[in-house]
């Protein structure tokens, strides 16, 4: 019997350098860190070079780390790494959350693009190729479901090009996989944060897509993964708990108070707020704390505005798009719009923002001081939301503002029975009924 030929593999055209790779340890660390400094001129956090150390290993690398930590770095300090060309491409839930990163990276001197329907075109697609762009965002309706993506994903051209997959949000793999599992269907959470992300059940397919590459490393971020979630996204990667790096940071900020606060008028009315916003006798819009107040849907963010303009005796204002107090913004909000607000809202130009979860996941917003929250929601997102304050290191304020009582749901500790398994459903009730620290709860929910 003739032997089949033996054909040697082709090494990956995007590998770090040889004599990076073959450094010990410590060498290793003293490497990362001084790229680093020369990059950003700051000193990297421990957590940070343990990450990139990770990744140059060709480790698969989980990072939990709560907001504000510096988890975008990470994929930045990667790629100064190498000494070619490479590309890194970022999922994110949402669109809008792209382009905000988009505008991040110019700060740094990085080339990057937002894959959307209306970018993504036979001429963009020749650009990636050519090396135009380092950083490529898309979302995973792009990444799945775009036949000029797919095509340009398995080409050979682009796996040689490809040094690192970022999934930034990593636990909306979980929630895309309680939809294909049609479980989301029996929970209220996902009624509860609208612009949170798109879902549909294709996406829950987005594990093994991830995996089809040639020896890429994937880096998972969160800034809240309980173990249950941490669990479901290994096995939607296909992976075993041993393929993964997982890097366990402070996920609870010290430097953020945590007031859970009562309601006393329904949901949809938002009045609860009359009760921190004084008459614009009182306090002017320049004295005024800078915050967001953040709504579950698009036509509560109208309300909240309504509400905050009867509180501070301005009736109408909800109508001016150039408002000195507060505007509004959600993924529905035009994109020249979305710019105009930020760009206004980090000049000062007014002081509170009504939105949904569009806002902010990804955006360092180093100027708010408050965040408020109204109704009960999803402890991973009301994470997220709170963690937009107290982004400078300086003190913050989380105002969660949620209904005594949910038709159907558990509205006081006797509810929970020792040893009960608590869905995501019952995790949310027990976040506005508990005696506990929301601190400390927050933190034993994701152990």
């Amino acid at each position: 019997m003739q032997l089949i030929e033996q054909i040697a593999v082709n090494p990956k055209g995007n590998k770090l350098p040889v004599e990076l790779v073959e450094l010990n340890e410590a060498s290793l660390v003293d490497q990362i860190t001084t790229r680093s400094v020369e990059l950003y001129r700051d000193q990297p956090k421990e957590l940070q070079v343990q990450a990139v150390s990770s990744l140059v290993k060709g480790q698969h690398t989980f990072v939990r780390a709560g907001t504000g930590f510096g988890k975008t770095r990470i994929s930045e300090m990667y790629f100064g790494l190498f000494e070619k060309k490479v590309v890194v491409l970022v999922l994110n839930p949402l669109d809008s959350l792209g382009d905000d990163q988009v505008r991040e990276k110019k700060l740094v001197n990085i080339t990057a693009i937002n894959l959307t329907k209306m970018t993504l075109n036979m001429g963009t697609i020749k650009k990636i190729l050519k090396g135009a762009f380092s950083f490529v965002y898309l979302s995973p309706e792009v990444f799945l479901n775009n036949s000029l993506f797919t095509e340009m994903f398995f080409s050979d051209e682009f796996q040689d090009m490809l040094a690192l997959i970022v999934v930034d949000e990593a636990h909306m793999i979980y929630l895309w996989g309680l939809v294909a599992s049609k479980q989301s269907k029996f929970l209220i959470i996902f009624d509860r944060h609208q612009d949170q992300a798109i879902f549909r059940p294709s996406y829950g397919l987005i594990g093994p897509r991830l995996m089809a590459t040639n020896h890429v490393p994937v880096l998972l971020l969160s800034a809240t993964c309980r173990p249950l979630a941490v669990s479901a996204i290994t096995t939607s990667l296909m992976l075993q708990p041993t393929d993964i790096h997982m890097i366990e940071g402070e996920l609870t900020r010290p430097e953020i108070r945590l007031i859970r606060v009562s309601m006393n008028f329904p949901l949809s009315s938002c009045d609860d707020l009359l009760r921190i916003f004084a008459p614009h006798t009182t306090t002017a819009a320049k004295d005024s704390v800078p915050m967001i107040i953040y709504s579950g849907s698009r036509n509560r963010t109208f309300q909240v505005m309504k509400v905050v303009n009867e509180a501070r005796m301005t009736p109408k204002h909800e109508y001016d798009p150039n408002d000195g107090f507060i505007r509004r913004f959600h993924s529905v909000t035009g994109d020249d719009e979305k710019e105009r607000t930020m760009d206004g809202f980090g000049k000062g130009q007014f002081p509170v923002i009504s939105a949904t979860m569009a806002l902010g996941l990804g955006q360092n917003l180093k100027r708010i001081r408050s965040v408020v929250h109204m109704g009960r929601g999803d402890p991973a997102a009301i994470v997220q939301m709170v963690g937009r304050c107290g982004r400078d290191g300086k003190i913050g304020l989380g105002i969660l503002f949620m209904e005594p009582t949910r038709k159907n749901g558990r509205n006081n500790i006797q509810d929970f029975e020792d040893g009960m398994v608590q869905n995501d459903d019952g995790r949310m009730d027990a976040l506005a009924v508990t005696n506990c620290c929301l601190r400390i709860a927050l933190t034993v929910d994701n152990k």
